[in-house]
């Protein structure tokens, strides 16, 4: 017997241990097997379902956080404008502020100035009566006081100086230098 010729028994048994064996692989084994491999392409089918709808939900999330992206700089523009508007129109009210109180203190200035030059005048005015007096009295020799006190000669002498540094334009003997 050799491998051309094998003995028949040998060969049936081969044979019906093979059907044997297929037969608890065809019923046994390729149902789990192929229940096993369906179970798994469901997976992956509904896992590449799921990603593909992920996928989806975070491009429409993407695009959502653009717009509100694109949306809150427009608003940043918005509200940097308006405090820009702001700051100029603070920046306007602080200077027009400053130039009132500016005129405010230049115009009591000038106030204050004009009433301290009419008092220092007519305190002057007063002095200038007494010194004249008092010179007028060492120049003659004789008590002048009476006689000035009583007219208001010092008075119209101080018009007419007035008057004539008035006809000449401020250019006076006073004003010469």
């Amino acid at each position: 017997m050799g491998p051309l010729k094998p003995d028949i028994a040998e060969l049936i048994f081969g044979f019906i241990t093979f059907v044997l064996v297929f037969a608890i692989l065809a019923k046994i084994l390729l149902p789990r097997i192929a229940d096993t491999i369906a179970k798994r392409h469901t997976a992956l089918e509904g896992g590449f379902d799921r990603a593909a709808e992920l996928q989806r939900e975070s491009e429409a999330a993407l695009a959502e956080l653009r717009a509100q992206i694109v949306e809150t700089r427009k608003e940043a523009a918005l509200v940097r404008q308006q405090a820009s508007e702001e700051g100029a129109r603070l920046i306007a009210e602080a200077r027009a502020e400053g130039q009132r109180i500016k005129d405010e203190l230049v115009t009591s200035g000038h106030e204050r100035l004009d009433a301290d030059i009419a008092l220092a005048s007519a305190s002057l005015h007063a002095e200038l009566g007494l010194i004249g007096t008092e010179l007028a009295g060492k120049v003659l020799g004789e008590p002048v006081g009476t006689l000035v006190a009583d007219s208001d000669v010092i008075e119209r002498f101080l018009a007419e100086l007035a008057e004539l540094d008035a006809g000449q334009g401020g250019d006076g003997p006073a004003h010469k230098g």
